[in-house]
């Protein structure tokens, strides 16, 4: 009987039967992670306390956005694409809701390496399609990641990649500038402020980015990304990234034993664009080094 073959998306390509390399990921602990949609809720908004009343909170006991919110990011997730008010100030951070978005996706994380080599495997299963316009045309998913160079970006040891996030982004609320994208206030790349950024793109014909955001995002520069796989088999999508440890490119961070990294992630799920995406709250992890009492840290172990 001939066996029936199942076509996959691998780096933007379709092939059947394609598989990851290691590591073996059934040796290796999953996270799950809530992935909601934000809004226009940016880092100006978080960190108002007028919006936000958690702001006290942040600021005087560094106390991280996933600590209050690891549980009820969907319930956020669900009020921000009804168009309902959320926070303090009751503010409606969707003003033109897309209809049939859900409001949150459910991942699952996976993270390790080996003596030179990281590996992130994210897992998802894609929400009805709406029957809106698909902004992204090429890509029917992108997965991106970003982190910081141990410490060293602030803010993103509190929300994650929420420190490029601003409300005078494209399509934001105070946007001036329809081309502007995410940066960092005061990055330096000379003294690795800055975030590192990879994502993968499942258009065929389309390549893995490897680049940072800095005071801009560049979607360039970087040399340390091997690989950035992505396959869909039925509605679930796996997508794992291959990294070296060493920082090889501009905008590539060291990822060294000792030090604890700040990263967030992101899907734009249904060809979604801009800032129509779901994304994590804050999240760490670090090499060899338990953290037991850090609720949202990932240890990663050599395999």
């Amino acid at each position: 009987m001939q066996k029936k073959k199942i076509a996959v998306a691998v780096m933007g390509v379709f092939v059947a039967g394609a598989a990851f390399a290691a590591p073996d990921w059934s040796k290796v602990a999953p996270r799950t992670v809530t992935l909601f949609y934000p809004g226009q809720a940016g880092l100006e908004w978080v960190m108002n306390v007028t919006d936000h009343s958690a702001v006290p909170d942040i600021t005087k006991k560094k106390r991280f956005c996933a600590k209050c919110h690891d549980g009820d990011a969907n319930e956020i997730g669900d009020k921000m694409v009804a168009g309902k008010p959320v926070g303090s100030s009751k503010s409606v951070l969707e003003p033109a809701p897309v209809a049939g978005k859900v409001g949150s996706v459910p991942a699952t994380v996976q993270i390790a390496h080996d003596d030179s080599k990281i590996y992130f495997r994210y897992e998802w299963e894609s929400p009805k399609p709406t029957a809106g316009k698909k902004m992204d045309a090429k890509n029917e998913v992108k997965l991106t990641m970003m982190f910081d160079g141990g410490g060293t970006v602030d803010g993103a040891e509190i929300g994650g990649c929420w420190a490029t996030c601003h409300t005078d982004l494209r399509t934001m609320k105070d946007a001036k500038d329809d081309k502007k994208t995410k940066y960092i206030k005061g990055a330096d790349l000379a003294s690795d402020k800055y975030m590192d950024l990879m994502q993968f793109r499942s258009g065929k014909g389309e390549k893995p980015v490897d680049g940072y955001v800095d005071t801009e995002r560049h979607m360039d520069g970087g040399k340390s990304l091997l690989k950035a796989e992505g396959k869909k088999q039925g509605d679930k999508w796996v997508v794992v990234f291959e990294r070296e440890l060493a920082g090889k490119g501009k905008g590539d961070h060291n990822i060294v034993p000792g030090n604890v990294y700040n990263f967030g992630f992101a899907v734009h799920e249904d060809h979604a664009g801009a800032r129509y995406h779901y994304v994590s709250l804050g999240y760490q992890f670090g090499l060899d080094k338990p953290e037991p009492d850090v609720k949202n840290y990932i240890n990663v172990q050599k395999q």
